[in-house]
């Protein structure tokens, strides 16, 4: 039988957006305008991006309830062309602990999740929807749609002009 894995649910209206834990560092409630490229968090500069108007325009959902939640990752998950792109964007550096800020304006949790669940998109669109940064879906009963994401290939459409 298949461990589940935990997975961090970030909820909007009609669909949720699923993190592996393993890329999630911290998560926390923070008010901080949207535009702002840094933050401060345990006595460190951060990069920060925002990217809940990339998710709810793309995705075409939109916030269930308002939360300023801040994910704290790790830059040893992401790409080096994507770590750069993200010095670039903010024009922050990458504190000693490596760590970097993605906020969106949607409730998260956590949960477990066997991967035998998810369903792989049909091979004609899968490269297409990578291109999103998805992976994978999971159709709950209740109709609702969770959705794997991979924070590389998300943070590669927001510089490819996915941003607002």
């Amino acid at each position: 039988m298949e461990t589940p894995r935990q997975f961090t649910c970030i909820s909007y209206d009609t669909m949720d957006f699923l993190v592996p834990t393993e890329y999630v560092a911290s998560g926390i409630f923070l008010s901080i305008p949207r535009e702002e490229r840094k933050i401060i968090f345990n006595r460190e500069t951060l990069p920060h991006i925002f990217i809940g108007t990339l998710l709810e325009r793309e995705f075409g959902c939109s916030s269930s309830a308002e939360s300023n939640v801040v994910l704290v990752m790790n830059m040893k998950d992401f790409q080096k062309d994507v770590a750069k792109l993200i010095v670039d964007f903010t024009d922050t550096a990458f504190p000693a602990s490596g760590h970097l800020a993605l906020s969106v304006n949607a409730p998260i949790s956590s949960g477990a999740i066997a991967l035998a669940d998810f369903h792989l998109f049909p091979e004609g669109i899968r490269e297409r929807l990578a291109m999103y940064g998805m992976d994978a879906i999971l159709f709950q009963k209740s109709g609702r749609k969770q959705v794997l994401i991979s924070p590389d290939l998300l943070l590669r459409k927001f510089f490819s002009g996915g941003r607002l």
